[in-house]
């Protein structure tokens, strides 16, 4: 049970946010609503990052992509997740988009940094992720990850400040997209790939910013 909480932890990471802008007719002129829309590709990769004590390690991913309204942006962003829990300590199960049994895996922590073209930041903090791991195509008879482990992840997340003019920006967002594990080392850490990223989202920018 450890090996496979364990081996779960090293393998998933999570989220990513960018922005466009408009008016926002809404907040009475008090700020401009940015509506984007954006994809992208990347790698992850394990850190020896322990972001809760737990003795497991936070993965980091970093992308660039494209978004209509931005051009091309990159990002960082460090994920520790976790392994979901019945009453009874067990994992609980899943089915995966292809059809395998698998174990859920959520969140304990995830924060991002959004560099724009211009040289803005967006600061995002995750609020929820969901994803199903296979365990026959993800785990050999040793209980190690398989190379070729392919899985998705589906994030929400708030939008929390940053630099320039969203030194006080506030929003959300959502994001979909597959990992493919590409390599494995001996200890069982982890480097992958990303892609078929999506995202969507609402960003408000406050005309006036106290900070």
């Amino acid at each position: 049970m450890k090996k496979l909480l364990w081996i779960a932890l090293t393998v998933i990471l999570g989220n990513v946010h960018v922005a466009m802008a408009t008016q926002d007719h809404n907040h009475g002129g008090a700020t401009d609503k940015v509506d984007f829309s954006f994809a992208g590709d990347g790698y992850f990769f394990k850190t020896s990052i322990d972001v809760n004590q737990d003795g497991t390690f936070a993965t980091l991913m970093n992308f660039t992509g494209r978004s209509k309204e931005l051009g091309r942006v990159s990002a960082s962003v460090l994920t520790d997740i976790r392994v979901e829990l019945d009453a009874n300590g067990i994992p609980k199960s899943c089915v995966t988009p292809d059809g395998f049994q698998g174990i859920v895996v959520g969140l304990v922590k995830s924060k991002g940094i959004i560099q724009l073209k211009n040289g803005d930041q967006l600061f995002t903090e995750a609020t929820s992720l969901s994803s199903c791991l296979s365990i026959s195509e993800c785990v050999d008879e040793q209980g190690k990850v398989k190379e070729g482990c392919a899985f998705q992840s589906i994030t929400a997340a708030k939008i929390i400040g940053g630099t320039g003019k969203f030194t006080c920006a506030f929003g959300d967002s959502q994001h979909e997209h597959t990992r493919t594990v590409l390599a494995v080392d001996p200890q069982v850490d982890v480097f992958g790939s990303v892609s078929n990223f999506t995202m969507r989202g609402t960003v408000h920018i406050p005309r006036s910013c106290s900070k």
